[in-house]
């Protein structure tokens, strides 16, 4: 369910199937993993809150580094990729696993994996809320996968749209005449 205050979007993941589908990535994860726990790198701003929940559910408490890196603008992927922040992360030697929100085009997940395997990381594997294959302009992997979803834009559960609807508790597909029936009834009260 969304925010009484806000917009009524169409909700594709409620917070309470996020929950129970991050606690199932998060055994795999952990059974995947063996012994040596991995690096957990969340791709802020968005992966945060996926990262917390898949966090909370592995069997050993693990830290969550951050890296951020950015391709879009709006709605639509600039084509290029930046890594803004965490591009030194310490992973020689380490087994990487990148947590995303969601793996869209694939340029950002392939830029952060070629990028830490150059730095001399064992392995790069990911983690990803969702999925968007039919988007992609890169292949990728998503070793472990949240849930696939058409292509649609989505918002909520971290994901935004120019810095708002982060703070949704679900997932659900921007609809920019919602919005603005919203906004119009809200000036009309």
């Amino acid at each position: 369910m969304t925010q009484p205050d806000s917009p009524p979007f169409r909700v594709l993941f409620p917070h309470d199937l996020i929950v129970r589908r991050a606690r199932e990535l998060a055994r795999a994860v952990a059974e995947a993993m063996g012994s040596e726990p991995p690096l957990l790198v969340a791709v802020i701003e968005g992966a945060r809150p996926f990262a917390r929940l898949l966090q909370q559910h592995l069997p050993t408490p693990l830290p969550v580094h951050e890296v951020r890196a950015s391709s879009y603008a709006g709605t639509a992927s600039t084509g290029a990729v930046k890594i803004l922040l965490g591009a030194d992360l310490p992973v020689r030697g380490r087994d990487v696993l990148l947590l995303e929100d969601i793996v869209d085009t694939g340029r950002t997940i392939d830029a952060l994996k070629r990028h830490f395997l150059a730095g001399g990381a064992r392995s790069c594997r990911v983690a990803s809320l969702l999925s968007k294959p039919s988007r992609r302009v890169v292949p990728v992997d998503v070793d472990f996968l949240g849930f696939e979803i058409p292509d649609e834009f989505v918002i909520g559960f971290g994901m935004d749209l120019d810095g708002r609807f982060r703070e949704l508790r679900d997932v659900v597909v921007y609809d920019p005449a919602v919005e603005r029936a919203h906004a119009a009834a809200a000036s009309a009260r």
